[in-house]
């Protein structure tokens, strides 16, 4: 049997594409097989920073290659499933539901997998009104987050369910704790260098405290330049997976206060907790379902006084930290590895096949 995968693949790495080569790498249970019908960005534009805007001839060659790639691979027997893998904008919505109604011609399920906080996405009428149409023409919603599930369910007459992001057995540490420093002296972001990845609030916290060094790690947009930087301050570039798990493993804390109306699910955090690192993030998307009450302190988002009590609180109190790191560990080995959550996939995949 064989999914297809309606998804990006790198470059640019990172969000969706990244998950979509983990897929491809992964082994599904029962023999499932996974193929990509590929919904890269065309020309020059980026998933964000300084080049999202849409140009609407390379969005028109982008849809129809995709339809055409999708009706291509619809020609296989064996393709049981197509997984759909978006965040909710408008466009992209509309793009969806043409393939949902390709996919249906074919005989084949349809699953919607919406990559984002989908009520951070769908805030217009006519927004809402595409998610309805695409989510009921589905034949399963899958959602990131619990906020997301509570939208959705009051638009979908589709099943609509949680199934989170997973993470490489390797970025796990094998360790089922971190051995905390007595003093904190470096804190760690990881993403990329934006400010609604909440960027410029960590660099005006950064000013007090000038004996932490302040990491990013990640591609950086010109505009996080327009405030003042302090020395403690470092940008350090795009990293590879081996050279960021090395971050981390180095780091004392990790910050992941973003806005950013994308986000879904952080693979970033989940890397952090799996490193069994502290963790300071922004009340955003599905933060505050992976840290809970014990995985970190989570704080309204651009507050920085609140994220400056957050570093004070973890900077003298080791045992909370210790604490942090073990849970976190503790909780991406028991929700967030690839059998675990493939395996989720998977079921799903059967149920509606009936197989």
């Amino acid at each position: 049997m064989k999914v297809v995968l309606l998804a990006p693949t790198p470059p640019p790495a990172g969000g969706i594409a990244s998950w979509t080569v983990r897929m491809q790498n992964a082994t599904l249970k029962n023999g499932w097989k996974v193929e990509v019908v590929d919904e890269k960005l065309l020309g020059n534009r980026e998933v964000f920073g300084g080049k999202t805007n849409k140009n609407l001839l390379m969005e028109i060659k982008r849809c129809i290659r995709i339809w055409k790639d999708l009706i291509n691979s619809l020609k296989d027997d064996d393709v049981k499933v197509v997984h759909s893998c978006i965040p909710a904008s408008t466009l992209g919505m509309l793009r969806e539901y043409v393939c949902a109604h390709i996919s249906k011609f074919n005989r084949k399920k349809f699953i919607i997998h919406y990559r984002c906080t989908i009520p951070n996405m769908c805030t217009s009428k006519i927004g809402k009104t595409v998610f309805k149409l695409l989510t009921n023409k589905s034949d399963l919603v899958i959602a990131l987050n619990s906020q997301s599930m509570d939208f959705a369910k009051t638009y979908s007459e589709t099943p609509v369910m949680v199934i989170p992001n997973f993470i490489e057995k390797s970025a796990i540490s094998n360790n089922n704790s971190k051995k905390n420093s007595e003093r904190v002296k470096r804190i760690l972001y990881v993403g990329g260098v934006i400010k609604s990845k909440g960027c410029e609030d960590i660099i005006k916290v950064a000013w007090e405290f000038p004996n932490i060094n302040f990491r990013f790690v990640g591609n950086i947009d010109p505009e996080v330049y327009n405030q003042s930087i302090p020395q403690n301050v470092e940008f350090c570039g795009e990293k590879n997976k081996l050279e960021v798990r090395q971050e981390m493993i180095e780091a004392d804390i990790f910050m992941f206060v973003s806005y950013f109306p994308g986000e879904g699910f952080s693979n970033a955090l989940a890397e952090a907790m799996a490193s069994g690192l502290p963790c300071i993030a922004s009340d955003w998307a599905a933060n505050k379902d992976m840290l809970e009450e014990e995985g970190g302190i989570i704080v309204p988002i651009k507050d920085t006084v609140k994220m400056k009590r957050a570093i004070e609180l973890l900077q003298n109190n080791k045992d909370l930290r210790n604490s942090q790191s073990n849970w976190n560990i503790s909780k991406v080995k028991r929700y967030y590895t690839e059998k675990i959550v493939t395996d989720m996939y998977v079921n799903e995949y059967e149920k509606l096949t009936k197989l």
